[in-house]
């Protein structure tokens, strides 16, 4: 297994630091200036140049993958499940898509050549596109229960609103009736 690189071996703080200035557009040299005064002497330019070229190609991977998991969301009409849980799938959909589209003589051990003949791990494969979609489920029925409880909560707050302001104005029981209804959806038994 091979060592971790130099960039891999600083804080998390400090991988962000990184990631965040090249994301801003700051150039390697800037990155490495701001690097010295975060007093992080170990990094040569050179390693930073290999980290900021894997981020970017992970970037890109991410973004394909982004572009392809959104055209089958538009095209299957279906509401995309939160960021995290898209995330997710959009990072199976790259795996899948990668054994899928390559070639024979590009696969390697760790790809397309790898499935061939190994029901176990085309399996594994299909239990995890499951999982991903379970889970893509239960996301968006959890996110369903949030939005219902605050929606009560809401008209909660709106009732006892109106119902004050209308004890203060002498307005009837029968017209914050027909407010809350009107305006709010609430319906008194």
């Amino acid at each position: 297994m091979a060592r971790p690189s130099s960039v891999d071996q600083l804080e998390p703080e400090i991988r962000d630091e990184i990631g965040r200035l090249r994301g801003n557009g700051h150039t390697l040299d800037e990155i490495l200036a701001a690097l010295r005064e975060l007093d992080v002497t170990s990094i040569s330019r050179s390693a930073l140049g290999r980290h900021v070229q894997s981020m970017e190609k992970v970037g890109q991977k991410l973004r394909h993958s982004r572009n392809i998991a959104e055209a089958l969301v538009r095209q299957l009409g279906d509401a995309p499940a939160s960021r995290s849980a898209q995330l997710n799938i959009e990072l199976l959909h790259s795996v899948i898509l990668d054994l899928n589209l390559a070639s024979e003589e590009k696969a390697d051990a760790d790809g397309l050549a790898a499935l061939k003949g190994n029901p176990e791990g085309i399996m594994l494969l299909a239990k995890a596109i499951d999982h991903l979609t379970k889970s893509s489920k239960a996301d968006i029925d959890n996110q369903q229960q949030i939005e219902a409880r605050v929606e009560k909560r809401l008209k909660a707050q709106a009732e006892q609103h109106v119902v004050s302001e209308a004890k203060k104005r002498g307005i009837s029981a029968e017209t914050v009736k027909a407010l809350m209804e009107g305006a709010f959806g609430v319906k008194k038994q």
